[in-house]
């Protein structure tokens, strides 16, 4: 079964409550166009392996029926313990790798790589527990809150469940409610965009895994919350690799290292200082967004 599939199984990780699954739904999944290929190697004993990091070789990747490169003759290393972030303009090619990571496509041409194992040798099942992802769009589903962290970890004590709903700035809200028996409503029609990504990046930092991925899922944050997150999930996260995409600077001006993408193609990488003096296209981003955004 191809890790797109699977994927969108597990790592939404969060996001299928198990007494809330459509067995309808999973089997549309399984039964989805696979667009990746099977790993050739069914042994490979991620458990025992001491990540390096995920590195991206002569990389290019067109998506299906397209003439036109989403990613061009991309390189570069997402380190081991690092923070690592992309920011680039709609369209650019950020939301692209990450789901190239998350092998929801297979390269064009080039390879990715986990500790010098390319991914098409890695079996689905160590790889999705290897990675965390928040994407861009929330998922969550009817039930309580507890029922919605739980997803992430399925004997997460309630103690736990609470020190990830303070991390993302959700635990006062819901002490004012009903704590972790708050009910959410289907497709959480009852929570603000703001409060579904806090929801969301809650249930991500419950998992214990090597990688965690957030694609632009602090859009809809005031800058203040967002700022108190930040900090909170690089404290939790510590030692951890990050891969963060954002369009805003305030986000990714502390990274270990900064993506600057354009038009799919990788123009500059460096940390927040460096490219102000030496990458146009960034400092023209930080230039066009004000001083609060990028505090």
């Amino acid at each position: 079964m191809a890790l797109n599939n699977v994927q969108q199984l597990s790592t939404i990780i969060t996001i299928i409550p198990r007494s809330q699954v459509s067995l309808k739904r999973i089997e549309e999944i399984l039964r989805s166009e696979e667009k990746v290929e099977k790993p050739r190697k069914i042994n490979s004993d991620m458990s025992e392996l001491n990540i390096e990091g995920i590195s991206f070789k002569n990389m290019n990747f067109y998506y299906p029926n397209s003439n036109l490169p989403a990613v061009e003759d991309f390189n570069t290393l997402f380190e081991k313990g690092n923070t690592t972030a992309i920011i680039g303009s709609t369209g650019s090619g950020k939301s692209t790798l990450i789901r190239l990571i998350m092998r929801d496509f297979d390269t064009s041409e080039g390879d990715i790589l986990v500790d010098n194992i390319n991914v098409k040798n890695i079996t689905d099942e160590e790889y999705n527990n290897k990675i965390t992802l928040v994407p861009q769009k929330t998922f969550l589903f009817g039930g309580t809150v507890r029922e919605n962290i739980q997803v992430g970890k399925a004997d997460a004590s309630d103690e736990e469940i609470w020190e990830v709903l303070d991390a993302s700035e959700m635990g006062d809200f819901f002490r004012s409610e009903e704590g972790l028996d708050t009910h959410i409503s289907q497709n959480a029609t009852n929570l603000s965009g703001g409060q579904k990504q806090r929801l969301s990046i809650a249930r991500a930092l419950i998992r214990d895994t090597d990688y965690y991925l957030f694609d632009d899922c602090f859009s809809a944050l005031d800058y203040t919350t967002e700022r108190k997150i930040r900090k909170a999930v690089i404290r939790r996260l510590k030692g951890k690799t990050i891969i963060v995409v954002a369009q805003r600077v305030a986000t990714v001006k502390n990274a270990n290292k900064i993506l600057v993408m354009d038009d799919g193609k990788l123009i500059a990488s460096g940390k927040h200082e460096e490219l102000i003096r030496t990458c146009k296209t960034y400092n023209e981003i930080v230039t066009s967004q004000n001083q609060e955004e990028v505090k």
